[in-house]
């Protein structure tokens, strides 16, 4: 069945008397959703957009406060359209530090009919929506529950990835250019990778620096660089500079595949103590003869390079602009689907999939246990 262009707008179009619901748990600061049906943050807000076949009119929303197993308070947005039910449940669980709001959507096939439809989410402006999380200015504000179909403009460079920006993270001890004081950490072994357009098949001169102001000795932090046209390099920054002292390598790049797009990456070493990669600023230049380093590092040669980038600055930026988080699904005749969202709520930060074991039935069971020992 081809899905048409009618669109049914879910949790949008919610009665006038609607009032807003709050979340929370013991000894945490709520959210709350809105008359609108949108999950409030202090990050900013996420709804739901479902599109399906045959959709003519705005369904009729309600919004309650429900308990979950009898214990748990909770937030239920429910609608009927057509074939399909739809309920959207929302609590707070009490992981560590701040909580978490556990963000559920349900959809039912109702009249015994196939179904496909098409479930987005609705998110600010200014997110970067990445494989399995959606961040803010670093902050992973949602764990999603599978990888989505993404559709975003695409910026002439930037970086890809869901790693974390710490500004004013390294503290450099001599004179550099002001971006070695920032990063960006690819926490839990996440690679840190960025993507430039250039004109195809040619070649260039790449200078990755790093100043590491956190260990004191080598071999804690080495990690791997993967520059497109270049043999990869294994750079350890303090067996070459030591803590605090800024320094950086050129590699020999060039658009080897010929897609008009110059890669590069900086992963963890496998084995190594702490396998969380960082970065401090990319320089590409043009081929030719290779620039010097000393002035590179010094920030003297940021005007004749193509791309300058302050890794993990305020001018630093994701490939991907803006975009939407949709998911394609097929409800077979009867039959229901549920995708389970992590939230960041207020101080928090949502979890990264390959960093933590909470999964939605452990929050549930402790919410649960919260809220029975607190009564």
């Amino acid at each position: 069945m081809r899905i048409t262009a009618t669109s049914l707008l879910l949790l949008a179009a919610w009665p006038a008397f609607a009032a807003d619901v709050t979340l929370s748990s013991p000894g945490l600061p709520p959210s709350r959703m809105d008359a609108q049906g949108r999950l409030v943050e202090d990050w900013g807000s996420v709804g739901i957009r479902l599109t399906t076949d045959g959709a003519v009119a705005a369904p009729t929303v309600t919004v309650r406060s429900v308990k979950l197993d009898d214990q748990i308070p909770a937030v239920e947005a429910r609608q009927q359209q057509g074939a399909l039910d739809c309920a959207l449940t929302a609590f707070r669980a009490p992981a560590f530090p701040g909580g978490l709001d556990v963000l559920t959507v349900t959809i039912t096939e109702t009249a015994g009919h196939e179904t496909p439809c098409r479930l987005g989410l609705e998110l600010p402006p200014n997110v970067r929506i990445g494989a399995k999380t959606v961040v803010q200015g670093g902050r992973p504000v949602i764990t999603l529950p599978a990888t989505p179909k993404v559709t975003q403009q695409t910026r002439d460079w930037g970086y890809q990835d869901d790693a974390v920006s710490l500004p004013g993270w390294a503290k450099p001890a001599v004179a550099c250019d002001p971006a070695f004081r920032n990063i960006r950490a690819g926490l839990g072994g996440v690679p840190i990778a960025y993507r430039f357009k250039v004109e195809a098949k040619a070649g260039f001169n790449v200078v990755l620096g790093w100043c590491e102001s956190h260990w004191t000795q080598s071999g804690q932090r080495p990690v791997l660089c993967q520059v497109e046209g270049a043999a990869a390099m294994e750079v350890d920054p303090l067996a070459r500079w030591e803590q605090h002292q800024p320094g950086g390598f050129t590699f020999a790049a060039s658009d080897a595949n010929g897609d008009g797009f110059l890669d590069l990456a900086v992963l963890p070493k496998a084995g190594a103590p702490d396998l969380n990669p960082i970065l401090n600023v990319i320089w590409v230049f043009a081929a030719g003869p290779t620039p010097n380093l000393d002035r590179v590092i010094l920030g003297q040669m940021n005007a004749q390079a193509l791309y300058y980038v302050d890794v993990g600055g305020e001018r630093d930026q994701p490939l991907e602009s803006g975009g939407q988080v949709e998911y394609t699904l097929t409800l077979a005749p009867r039959g229901r689907q549920e995708l389970t969202f992590l939230v960041a709520c207020p101080g928090g930060s949502a979890p990264l999939p390959h960093q933590t074991a909470w999964t939605p039935e452990k929050l549930r069971r402790a919410a649960a246990e919260v809220w029975r020992t607190w009564r």
